[in-house]
């Protein structure tokens, strides 16, 4: 797994101050512009601008934070690239989260329900699920449910399963996830039932006719 703050000349104990302070140092010494198109400046530019994009940004620190920790700990799997496949996906998850908030509701559902479709593939999945880092999973999983906000409710049934799937019997991944398939058409069809007035009755109608000529009848006597 990369080791950004190796990159960026930081320690996992930095402020994100002392990072982006740290990034904009080493992001003028190597820029493309001013190493006269220098091949190794310009690819350590390019690990530079990936390590600020992860550190510089506290929740994809956090999440790159968490994994790296399982990294050491982990001695079952293959965990370095696991782990960087977590990051990864949870990278791009979390770009294509900002990018629908950002769009100011013009969201082109059908493109963003296939580019999540084509990421949740069977085979990420598998790949995902050996990544045992919940916290991490947790995060990437809110991203993927806010981006689904925007899609109809037959795209989000063809996801549900999948994303059953990633949470892996996970019981508070798996309690996001049962929220989420809930159905609008659910609530749509809880329609309130018309309450039909009771219509009075030939006796009761009669009633109140005798009532009113009695008491017209009183009043004319009375008169008189």
């Amino acid at each position: 797994m990369t080791n950004y703050y190796k990159i960026l000349g930081v320690t996992t104990t930095s402020s994100q101050a002392e990072i982006k302070k740290a990034y904009r140092l080493l992001a003028v010494q190597y820029h493309p512009d001013k190493n006269g198109g220098d091949k190794a400046s310009e690819e350590r530019f390019k690990a530079i601008s990936e390590a600020y994009i992860v550190l510089g940004d506290t929740a994809k620190r956090n999440a790159y934070d968490y994994t790296k920790k399982q990294q050491k700990s982990n001695t079952r799997h293959n965990t370095s690239s696991q782990e960087s496949t977590l990051v990864t996906f949870l990278l791009l998850f979390r770009k294509i989260k900002n990018s629908v908030l950002n769009a100011n509701g013009y969201v082109n559902e059908q493109a963003l329900f296939k580019v999540i479709n084509d990421l949740l593939s069977d085979k990420n999945i598998e790949s995902l699920i050996l990544v045992e880092d919940v916290v991490a999973k947790n995060l990437m999983l809110d991203d993927i449910l806010t981006s689904c906000m925007f899609i109809s409710d037959s795209l989000k049934s063809i996801l549900y399963p999948k994303l059953l799937k990633l949470a892996n019997g996970d019981p508070r991944l798996v309690a996001k996830i049962e929220l989420f398939n809930i159905k609008k058409s659910n609530l749509e069809d809880a329609k309130p039932v018309a309450i039909e007035e009771e219509k009075p009755s030939i006796a009761s109608i009669l009633l109140f006719i005798i009532i009113v000529f009695f008491i017209l009848f009183m009043a004319f006597n009375k008169g008189v």
